[in-house]
């Protein structure tokens, strides 16, 4: 019985020889004797009991079909418990993440508490879709707070921001500063960020500047170099999310034992989306944030307006494709 999980022919694959190994009646004969069909047969009850799971994970079939109310929340809920791992190992050999992360995020290993509000931290690393992020949560009817400066950081640390409970989302492209002065343990963020791949991403960030009249870092003379050139001579922008995890300068080098910290802490503390793949991420940070299409009445309007087929990408900059191999590529 227990064999019957294994597909017919895998079955006699496993137990027998090829046709070229039958004997005169035609039936195909054991390969390897006794022994051999004795250790297949312990080994498939072995795959087997795989499929014994304890009483507590077995469900019963229900009469009627669920209703869709019954099928969004299971599917959530599933999602959910996916989005989420296991606690970290306290082995002596792993790196612990950084103190203001162990302290004042709540860990991936921990489901979010739906009898109290969590305010959100997204990390807005540049050209990484943090401002369709943004957009889109707005469009929902969150607020919205961007603290795009330690300064700015401070006066609403001074202000009470999070223990207010006036804000659902705050974007911040200083992650350790903000955590740090703007939660504590008894109001820890749920932290949020978008990766993208950081050669695109600095690509992206070289034509960028050159048109962008509207930011602080406009760099008009960009325009009159070639992206190899920029790479050689102007590019300052190295080990960047390290370095912003870490509490660095750009001008400061990042260690070894930077970037394990900077793993550590993400592995345990951050719900991490790719923009390659936007719509999908969204959906993860919506999970563990209760944002869905029955709480929010907006929530397939915004979808539809920031992801539909036919949408045009918004805070998108069309420029020159640089191929993955050319001598720009590998130097970044």
């Amino acid at each position: 019985g227990r064999l019957s999980f294994i597909p017919t022919e895998q079955r006699h694959a496993m137990t027998m020889s090829n046709s070229s190994g039958s004997n005169g009646g035609g039936r195909p004969k054991a390969k390897g004797g006794p022994k051999a069909l004795a250790a297949v047969i312990v080994g498939s009850c072995a795959v087997a009991s795989l499929f014994d799971a304890p009483s507590s994970f077995l469900r019963p079939m229900p009469n009627e079909p669920p209703s869709s109310s019954q099928l969004s929340s299971t599917s959530e809920e599933l999602l959910r418990r996916q989005l989420l791992v296991p606690p970290p190992s306290t082995s002596a050999l792993d790196v612990a993440a950084y103190p203001w992360a162990r302290t004042k995020v709540a860990p991936l290993s921990e489901a979010p508490d739906r009898s109290r509000k969590e305010v959100a931290l997204f990390w807005h690393i540049p050209k990484s879709g943090g401002s369709t992020a943004k957009a889109f949560y707005r469009c929902l009817g969150k607020v919205v707070d961007v603290e795009s400066q330690p300064g700015q950081i401070k006066k609403s640390e001074q202000m009470g921001l999070v223990p207010s409970g006036k804000v659902d989302v705050i974007f911040s492209s200083y992650p350790d500063f903000a955590i740090d002065h703007l939660f504590d343990p008894d109001h820890k963020a749920r932290a949020l960020a978008m990766f993208r791949h950081p050669v695109d991403r600095l690509i992206s960030k070289f034509y960028y500047l050159q048109v962008a009249t509207w930011e602080k870092t406009y760099r008009p003379e960009w325009k009159k170099i070639d992206v190899l050139d920029w790479v050689k001579t102007n590019n300052l922008d190295n080990d960047h999310m390290v370095k912003k995890l870490a509490g660095k300068l750009q001008r400061d080098t990042a260690t070894e034992t930077d970037l394990q910290v900077a793993m550590t802490t993400l592995r345990q503390s951050f719900v991490v989306g790719l923009m390659r793949e936007m719509e999908e991420s969204i959906g993860r940070f919506n999970v563990v944030m209760g944002i869905n299409d029955e709480t929010e009445k907006k929530h397939r309007g915004c979808t539809n307006k920031f992801f539909g087929q036919e949408t045009k990408k918004r805070n998108a900059h069309e420029h020159p494709k640089v191929e993955k191999g050319s001598p720009a590529w590998d130097l970044l």
